[in-house]
């Protein structure tokens, strides 16, 4: 997994570039598409607050055109001509108008001009959502000369505009069309530049990737140094990159010196451990010809045993009674006596010699636990040996620019 993890690492996709533009653009996207639906939102919502206002609007203005036909004489000749115009015109806007003649309008024309106007009809009006406006036209003092039968006030039409929601989605859709190409090429045109701009401000970034990738590599030098070439984040970063990688070359170093005090301790070791178990080998040597020696000695010359000395004793006594029979005086208490202070000191001797052998006995058996001592020292010391090896070994790897580290010396016998 950790070889696929490493091999995923590069690849263009994955690349923090094409992550970037990759949000970049999306985020562009998603802001057009709320700025959109907002614009969407905000054509509803003046629809339904004044929607009304508006058709209000248009129908005065719509009136207005009415009267102005009205003032031209032949007006009613001229309406049959111009209201098929203003239609289209209005329809055109997106609005939807009705103009209908009043009755004494509709008889008026009929008798001075002998057809019946018929203005805009509704007819039949298209369904959705709409706000409606209705504004009368009066008869003013110009009106009467057409309109004969009319007076001054009287209503003689009506004007009726509807303003669809539709129409103002429709706009909003003519609007959103071209602004939509608009956008997508301002969100491209961004994007190259971002990815332009990026390139050019993320090259410390990417030479600093090429350093760490070489100081990640296997049996890499930390030699190599990352190159300061800006005062931004990316310069301090590769700043602090280098005085990392100075404080791990010392801390290589001071553990490269302790190996090598730590290889001359070991070589003193090995030297003093060389000494000692020579010495130690002919003590041992020594004190077990003593000790042999002293054995066959031994049994060269067994010890007087008490029955022995008992025995001499009795004969010693034996001797005194017969020369006290035959009325001589004792003779040989004396020679006891002195017999009796030459075994005692023979078997002070020989007391004496038996400690002794059992010392050297037990001096013998320390001197074994010794030697399995310094037995154990040497296993100690091989050990030693191989973790300085192994200590060696990784400084070389960390730093193969470094001397060959110091290696233990050889165990002498």
């Amino acid at each position: 997994m950790g070889e696929r993890t490493s091999h995923a690492i590069g690849r263009f996709d994955k690349s923090f570039l094409i992550h970037m533009i990759k949000d970049f653009f999306l985020v562009l996207l998603a802001v057009t598409v709320l700025e959109f639906a907002l614009k969407a939102a905000l054509v509803y919502y003046k629809f339904e607050t004044s929607g009304a206002e508006e058709a209000q609007g248009v129908a005065e203005d719509l009136a207005e055109s009415v009267r102005a036909i009205m003032r031209n004489e032949g007006g009613p000749v001229a309406a049959r001509t111009m209201y098929p115009i203003l239609k289209r015109n209005w329809d055109d806007l997106g609005y939807k108008i009705a103009i209908e003649p009043a009755p004494v309008t509709v008889r008026s024309i009929e008798a001075l001009f002998g057809f019946t106007p018929a203005g805009i009809p509704a007819g039949t009006w298209p369904e959705g959502r709409f706000r409606e406006a209705e504004v009368e036209i009066a008869a003013e003092t110009f009106c009467l000369t057409c309109h004969a039968e009319a007076e001054v006030g009287q209503v003689l039409g009506r004007v009726t505009v509807r303003d669809y929601l539709s129409r103002d989605i429709a706009a909003w859709l003519d609007e959103m069309t071209l602004s939509a190409g608009l956008a997508l090429g301002k969100i491209v045109l961004h994007s190259v530049l971002l990815f332009l701009i990026l390139r050019v401000r993320m090259e410390p970034l990417l030479r600093l990737r090429g350093t760490v990738a070489g100081l990640a590599r296997a049996f890499g030098t930390l030699s190599e140094r990352a190159e300061v070439r800006s005062a931004d984040e990316f310069g301090a970063l590769a700043h602090d990159l280098n005085l990392f990688l100075d404080r791990i070359n010392r801390l290589i170093n001071e553990l490269n010196a302790v190996l090598g005090k730590v290889v001359r301790v070991n070589d003193d070791i090995v030297s003093v451990q060389g000494d000692l178990r020579g010495q130690v080998d002919r003590l041992i040597r020594g004190m077990r010809r003593l000790e042999r020696e002293a054995m066959l000695s031994a049994k060269r010359e067994p010890l007087l045993s008490q029955a022995w000395f008992e025995a001499v004793r009795g004969a010693v006594a034996e001797l005194d009674a017969a020369l006290e029979r035959a009325g001589e005086a004792p003779q040989a208490s004396g020679l006891v006596e002195h017999l009796s202070a030459v075994i005692a000191n023979a078997e002070a001797q020989i007391a004496a010699s038996q400690r002794l052998f059992e010392g050297l006995a037990a001096l013998g058996d320390e001197t074994e636990a010794l030697k399995g001592a310094i037995a154990e020292m040497v296993r100690m010391e091989e050990r030693m040996k191989l973790i300085v090896e192994a200590g060696g070994t990784l400084v070389q790897r960390l730093r193969p620019d470094l001397a060959d580290p110091p290696q233990p010396a050889a165990e002498t016998a």
